[in-house]
């Protein structure tokens, strides 16, 4: 108990004499960096304007049941259609498959995917 006692009173003698200046430099330098503004991130770049997000979609299986056409993006080529990109088409026995990209009547006006 002496020993922690004796240490406390040198430390606090240290810090009274001046040789605690590094430790005040190192606190200043901790409190201006704390002050200093968050730098800001980019805003993410925005959709492009001639593209149009079309949500999942279930479309009836020749063979019986609903295949899955998860959401994706495409990009509007003219009023009446779009470029699709390769699509995978979830069949309704849990196997893909993938729909090549291409040029297509837009997506409300689509009977498959």
């Amino acid at each position: 108990m002496r020993r922690a006692g004796a240490l406390l009173a040198g430390g606090l003698l240290f810090l009274q004499t001046g040789g605690g200046t590094g430790l005040r430099h190192g606190v200043d330098q901790i409190d201006r960096a704390s002050r200093t503004p968050v730098p800001t991130v980019a805003r993410p770049p925005a959709a492009r304007p001639d593209t149009v997000w079309v949500p999942d979609r279930h479309f009836p299986a020749t063979t019986g049941g609903t295949v899955l056409v998860p959401g994706h993006w495409e990009r509007r080529v003219s009023d009446h259609e779009s470029y699709v990109p390769p699509l995978a088409v979830i069949n309704p026995d849990g196997s893909v498959r993938t729909s090549p990209a291409g040029v297509r009547p837009r997506a409300e006006e689509r009977a498959v995917p």
